[in-house]
């Protein structure tokens, strides 16, 4: 039952914050708040492992997948945007979930800091260390990454243009599974913060340079 919660609870945040009250500010509030509320409080009874263990390796790994995410994403949405986006939609879009005006900056920030950090602590490490005690790990990674993308479905849909709205949900997913890898290989989710946050810097790219 715990697990379950842990799995759904970070999708209802988003689900309640950008669905039900439209609202970017709240949607930080109550996601991030999850996020980094569920490990902190669980590690102390627990002993839940997090995963910060550093190494210069791992910020190796983690910039190499890191810029190749960077470049998937901004190179692919540079040349295929008018696919994907209709841009005066998505601007209405973002306009209306308060992703605009003066403190943009702000919350591009904390997508660039913030996100990657409370979301690989999450599911990396606090979700990751808590399935491998009962499951083997391509089920723990699987499990992860399928509910890593889960909430990342629900933010994606509104903004592509059917079918690529769904097709986009694929490389979330991809990313989560080698994120998993790279976490089980390195014993760390250091590479995978890094590499996350050079693939958030690409979407915030193609926000800033092509979207605005």
């Amino acid at each position: 039952m715990k697990n379950s919660i842990y799995f759904l609870a970070p999708a209802f945040m988003i689900l309640v914050g950008l669905h039900v009250f439209s609202n970017v500010v709240l949607t930080f509030m109550l996601f991030y708040g999850w996020l980094l509320a569920i490990p902190l409080f669980q590690q102390k009874g627990e002993g839940a492992f997090l995963g910060w263990k550093w190494s210069t390796s791992n910020v190796v790994i983690g910039i190499g997948t890191g810029l190749l995410f960077f470049v998937f994403i901004f190179g692919g949405m540079y040349w295929l945007h008018s696919y994907f986006i209709d841009l005066e939609k998505l601007n209405r879009l973002l306009e209306e979930w308060g992703f605009s005006g003066s403190g943009v900056i702000g919350l591009i920030l904390v997508l660039l800091i913030i996100n990657p950090v409370l979301e690989e602590m999450y599911w990396r490490g606090f979700m990751h260390e808590r399935l491998n005690r009962n499951f083997r790990v391509w089920q723990t990674i699987l499990f992860t990454s399928f509910f890593y993308t889960l909430y990342h479905f629900l933010s994606i849909l509104p903004m592509f243009e059917y079918p690529f709205n769904i097709i986009a949900v694929l490389p979330v997913f991809i990313a989560g599974v080698l994120w998993g890898y790279i976490r089980e290989w390195t014993g760390s989710i250091v590479a995978a913060v890094v590499s996350h946050a050079l693939g958030d810097l690409g979407v915030m790219c193609v926000y800033w340079f092509i979207v605005r």
